[in-house]
């Protein structure tokens, strides 16, 4: 009698450490809602391969954003060729500005870049570069600018500025998580101001003008780890439009380190070259720019 009580107890016993114990596995969360918490709390904690469907996927390595603001600095070696005739039938001198006019071969440029990202493979990007230079120089020949002689043994006070605008616009057919392709077209838009003074006869000659240049271009990225990566960009074409000859090439190949999904900073080499022939009675002549060297970089995602 007293071992059937006690077992009859003892059964109560267990099954009631067994409805306790299954209210407290139903009140505690399930492994896989834990993982899902996990996964939403901690972006990149999990890899995506390792995650179930189910499971919120984390953000990719780089930042998908909506603007890029690029600020670079070019050590930039120069050569710059000018010719500004009187008229089509009386042409100028053709001036080596570096050697005849004494400009520093070398500068440090800074350019900025802004890059607007409407769409998952659409980019629009502005740009800009500006080159100020002047000198003193004994002439070495005479020079005929504009409607002005300059003789040999004059000294001589120039001045050259190099303005250039350019609008682009790319559509990135190849978008993968390491890589991506775009191919581009745009204009790049080029003013020269040029100005030479002779104080001892007070001669003073001033000369300006633009030029749009269309251009076709490619760009790419591979990332070779998540934070470091190579891009590579190419901008080419040679027209003739409305009177004025030009011809355009610009390429940059890089090297960069991503800090964090919304800093990247980057080094490379960069050569520019853009040559306009103006046969147009209003601004007749010739500028031929060649610039090139080493290149650093800061870009932020916003």
């Amino acid at each position: 009698m007293h071992n059937r009580r006690f077992a009859s107890e003892s059964g109560a016993v267990t099954a009631k450490a067994n409805t306790i114990s299954s209210k407290r596995g139903a009140d505690r969360p399930r492994p896989k809602h834990i993982l899902a918490f996990l996964s939403f709390a901690t972006p990149g904690a999990f890899a995506a391969e390792t995650l179930p469907d189910w499971a919120p996927q984390p953000p990719p390595r780089i930042m998908e954003d909506r603007l890029r603001a690029e600020v670079l600095l070019l050590g930039a070696e120069l050569d710059t060729k000018l010719r500004v005739d009187q008229s089509l039938d009386q042409p100028g001198t053709l001036i080596d500005a570096e050697r005849d006019l004494g400009l520093e071969r070398t500068e440090w440029l800074p350019m900025v870049e802004l890059t607007l990202l409407p769409g998952e493979r659409h980019l629009v990007r502005l740009s800009g570069l500006g080159v100020r230079r002047s000198a003193q120089a004994t002439l070495t020949r005479q020079i005929d600018f504009d409607d002005q002689a300059y003789f040999a043994g004059e000294r001589v006070d120039s001045e050259i500025n190099l303005t250039m605008f350019g609008l682009a616009y790319g559509y990135r057919f190849l978008v993968r998580e390491r890589a991506e392709l775009t191919g581009t077209f745009g204009v790049q838009i080029t003013e020269v101001e040029a100005n030479a003074v002779v104080r001892s006869r007070v001669v003073r000659d001033a000369d300006s003008a633009a030029a749009p240049l269309p251009f076709l271009g490619m760009e790419g990225r591979y990332d070779f780890t998540p934070r470091w990566s190579v891009e590579a960009r190419l901008q080419y074409l040679s027209a003739d439009i409305e009177q004025v000859d030009g011809e355009i090439f610009d390429a940059r190949l890089a090297v960069t380190w991503r800090m964090n999904p919304y800093l990247v900073f980057g080094l490379g080499y960069r050569t520019f070259a853009a040559e306009v022939d103006s046969r147009d009675e209003d601004t007749t002549g010739l500028v031929d720019l060649d610039l090139s060297g080493a290149l650093a970089f800061v870009r932020a995602s916003l």
